[in-house]
């Protein structure tokens, strides 16, 4: 079973409350960099990184991580799920790298930010019912805050050719395909 992964390395902050167990540093951000993801059944995301003093933290959780110093974003609007279990793969879209998007919040805010990476779920019950697969987007909001959000909550942007906020009632899919169950 393997649930640390690594993920692209990527600058960012960790809110130094997270490094003094929510005892003080509130509003004061060290440098790290990003570099893995721990997948931990019923768990926030949570990520590997090293401090710019040469400390190694594991199990940072995603609202404790942003792209620059910023207001912080409570946990239930970083992430529409926690972990769904122990065995996930990180990947690293080509064709998303840094594109736009608009994601929206539990709290109907629409936040616009710029992809990073996608974790996706296997081996567990949710994965393997067609219309409850998510995965998880890792996107950077542009006022600072990391987010995990599924592809129903967001809308990429590419100016070149996706046509913008074109609602078409379309549903998430509940039938397994099977090649060899239909013949």
């Amino acid at each position: 079973m393997k649930f640390i992964h690594d993920t692209p390395f990527t600058p960012a902050y960790v809110r130094n409350e997270f490094l003094y167990n929510q005892q003080s540093g509130f509003g004061e951000f060290t440098e790290c960099t990003v570099f893995g993801f721990r997948a931990e059944s019923a768990r926030a995301p949570m990520f590997q990184v090293m401090l710019a003093n040469g400390a190694q933290w594991a199990r940072v959780p995603i609202h404790a991580l942003c792209d620059k110093p910023c207001e912080a974003l409570g946990l239930s609007l970083c992430a529409w799920w926690d972990s769904f279990g122990y065995t996930a793969n990180v990947h690293a879209f080509e064709f998303l790298k840094n594109h736009r998007v608009q994601a929206l919040g539990r709290d109907k805010v629409i936040r616009h930010g710029r992809y990073l990476f996608t974790i996706d779920w296997a081996k567990d019950n949710w994965s393997e019912t067609p219309d409850q697969h998510k995965n998880h987007h890792v996107i950077v909001l542009d006022d600072g805050p990391w987010i995990a959000y599924p592809n129903n909550r967001l809308i990429w942007t590419d100016p070149s050719w996706i046509e913008p906020n074109v609602d078409r009632g379309w549903q998430s899919p509940s039938h397994n395909y099977s090649v060899e169950a239909s013949c």
